[in-house]
């Protein structure tokens, strides 16, 4: 019986770790992201929109590097477009996400909102 319980432990254990890298990862990539945007003054959602094609291509090999997997580029999209959208930006956003049911990103949305 406690075999199976330090099994049990060990498995949740490692999950919460690999969690922990995979957020880190992302949220090195994102610091990677707002670097380079911010070198080339762009520091708002409008000018992300406005980049050129090789702003846009130097932005994805950042991302190549360093994220494994679509969610993870899906999760830096969204951290990127959070840091960079004014309140009336994240407030459309927000609705697109509720229409979307990501509750999860709602929720960091409207907590950014409310600190803007």
């Amino acid at each position: 019986m406690n075999n199976y319980i330090d099994f049990i432990n060990e498995k949740l254990f490692s999950k919460v770790k690999d969690d922990k890298k995979i957020k880190s990862r992302i949220d090195m990539c994102v610091e990677d992201i707002l670097a380079f945007l911010d070198e080339n003054k762009i520091h708002t959602w409008d000018d992300f929109m406005k980049m050129t094609t090789f702003e846009r291509d130097i932005i994805n090999q950042i991302i190549d590097h360093d994220v494994e997997n679509m969610q993870e580029v899906k999760e830096v999209r969204f951290l990127t477009r959070l840091e960079l959208s004014n309140k009336e930006q994240l407030k459309e956003y927000l609705i697109e996400l509720e229409d979307s049911e990501e509750y999860e990103k709602c929720a960091k949305v409207y907590k950014k909102i409310n600190e803007i």
